[in-house]
């Protein structure tokens, strides 16, 4: 069974490897949907509670770079390289961990599941 909750947080960067209107200075409302697997607790019926993996997320992940410049971060803060650095704050305090999906747009997202 999967429990999965979104968060919503804002970030500048620009992608100086890529010849275009993204290697100006520009921002993103970011979309991150975070997916757990796991057994509900036999006493308290959840995998997890939705609050607690909210707390979780927001002290290692997302509290870390909103309204920040990614590029404070990472030399090049593609989608791509977010993903993967969002993934290595959060697996090893979610080892139920399943997928990330990062929106920079409502129409782009990239997803990873520690591939």
């Amino acid at each position: 069974m999967d429990l999965d909750v979104e968060f919503n947080f804002c970030c500048a960067h620009t992608l100086p490897f890529y010849d275009g209107a993204c290697s100006r200075l520009h921002g993103h409302h970011y979309r991150l949907l975070v997916s757990i697997s796991g057994k509900p607790d036999p006493k308290s019926g959840m995998i997890m509670d939705f609050e607690e993996l909210k707390g979780i997320v927001n002290e290692h992940a997302v509290g870390i770079v909103d309204h920040r410049d990614l590029n404070d971060f990472m030399p090049n803060p593609t989608a791509e390289h977010l993903i993967v650095f969002f993934w290595e704050k959060l697996k090893p305090v979610l080892p139920g961990l399943r997928e990330l999906r990062l929106y920079e747009t409502p129409e782009y997202s990239v997803a990873y599941r520690g591939e």
